[in-house]
């Protein structure tokens, strides 16, 4: 048990020193153009400047071995500008040795990194560069925050919506969208507000 431990505990370290190496690696490679960066041992996140960030994508796929993309979304920050953030979630999956519970034997684990990239949209032209290139699963993404969002992805093969319906105008994640709903009936007043519900015709 104490030796299965001491595994969890040594490739916990491991983990964070490979973590700690990324964010080095990305200061080397982006410069002024990696904005701000905050540290944590599972998830450190990097705010990126988006003129950079395909290229980034790339050394990060090729040099890091953040093969895959778990999400991308974005965040609608009014009032503040920019106004939007992009969001990125990126994993790097090597294979190491661990112990096997219960035995002297050893066999394969899976080491997961994790990195989160933000990269800032301003509103006033509310534009990204698609990763699609980079990270193929970014396809329907970026369409699902096109729709929502209204951030287009620059040299995306096919941005359209995918969520909504082609004739929906606005997008209804943008925080000044207006809000939808339906009133709830009490008994006082239920035959007044079902009344005035629209019905299907038979």
């Amino acid at each position: 048990m104490k030796a299965s431990l001491d595994a969890t505990a040594s490739s916990r370290a491991a983990l964070a020193s490979a973590a700690q190496a990324d964010v080095r690696e990305a200061i080397g490679f982006l410069g002024r153009d990696l904005l701000s960066v905050v540290e944590d041992s599972q998830w450190p996140t990097l705010v990126v400047d988006g003129r950079r960030f395909v290229q980034f994508a790339r050394f990060l796929r090729d040099v890091r071995g953040y093969q895959l993309l778990v999400s991308l979304t974005a965040v609608d920050c009014l009032p503040s500008e920019p106004r939007f953030q992009v969001v990125y979630h990126l994993a790097a999956i090597t294979l190491t040795a661990a112990p096997r519970p219960g035995t002297a034997e050893t066999g394969e684990a899976q080491a997961v990194r994790r990195l989160r990239v933000k990269v800032p949209v301003s509103d006033r032209q509310p534009v990204a560069d698609s990763v699609v290139g980079v990270y193929p699963a970014a396809n329907w993404l970026e369409r699902e925050v096109y729709d929502l969002f209204g951030i287009e992805f620059s040299g995306h093969p096919d941005l359209r919506r995918i969520v909504m319906p082609d004739g929906c105008t606005g997008h209804p994640l943008r925080k000044d969208h207006p809000l939808g709903y339906e009133r709830v009936a009490f008994s006082a007043d239920a035959a007044r507000i079902h009344g005035g519900k629209p019905r299907a015709v038979d």
